[in-house]
């Protein structure tokens, strides 16, 4: 219930039902997610994946990233830096796991390649000890 409430302060606003008094949020307090603000929050980039981080525990509004941009755009704030630090570890971990990934494949490939040539070997010996 918290997910889609949270879901439709994102989309509609937190005052969406005009029960809400708090609403006096600027862009840069510590429960606005920087990374939404300049455009892309990791939470939301891997959802239903291997790699999914769950919802994002700040908020996320349409009307504060409005604010940021115009700060940016004054030359008051930048969080760029940010999402590039969150981005360039993100791709270190995929990295990682690709290549965890891949050196399970290549020992299953090694097992599997073995496996075929005993039963090769042992087809072989079948196939002799039948002529004798």
């Amino acid at each position: 219930m918290d997910a889609i409430r949270k879901q439709l302060d994102v989309l509609m606003g937190a005052n969406r039902n005009g029960d809400v008094t708090e609403v006096n949020r600027k862009y840069y307090d510590r429960d606005v997610c920087r990374l939404f603000l300049v455009g892309l929050c990791p939470h939301e980039l891997f959802q239903l994946t291997k790699m999914d981080m769950g919802p994002c525990p700040k908020v996320h509004s349409f009307q504060l990233r409005k604010e940021y941009q115009e700060a940016k755009a004054k030359g008051e704030d930048n969080y760029d830096r940010e999402l590039e630090d969150v981005i360039d570890r993100l791709i270190v971990e995929c990295d990682r796991k690709i290549a965890r990934a891949l050196k399970r494949l290549s020992e299953e490939d090694a097992k599997a390649a073995i496996a075929i040539s005993v039963s090769e070997v042992t087809q072989l010996m079948f196939d002799l000890f039948a002529d004798l």
